[in-house]
């Protein structure tokens, strides 16, 4: 199994690992803006019937993100990304983006 790989009860989402599992916040926030709306549809589409499944995973694992096993963590990646694309599609906006905000070259992440 590769760090990439997924557990095996998810290999079903494998396909979507390259690339929506990424691991840092800010990837996930540039990869929702400047991904068209129907590709970020699509992708909350393909995540959404599994969501509970994953969630459900996870409550039975240590709530400590750095302690996840290489798998496990692609596919906590593989949950932020959906909750990062849920806002847009699920109030539907027509672009991954807000209006008028500012550009993502002001923004600072920091990792808490």
């Amino acid at each position: 199994m590769t760090a990439s790989s997924l557990p095996a009860e998810f290999a079903d989402l494998q396909p979507l690992v390259a690339e929506w599992a990424l691991a840092t916040e800010r990837e996930r926030a540039v990869k929702r803006i400047e991904t068209d709306i129907d590709l970020l549809i699509a992708f909350h589409d393909a995540v959404l019937p599994r969501i509970h499944d994953i969630i459900r995973y996870f409550n039975q694992l240590p709530n400590d993100p750095d302690a996840l096993a290489p798998p496990q963590k692609t596919l906590y990646h593989l949950a932020e990304m959906f909750m990062e694309a849920a806002a847009p599609v699920d109030l539907g906006w027509s672009s991954g983006d807000i209006e008028d905000t500012f550009p993502m070259s002001r923004f600072e992440f920091v990792k808490i």
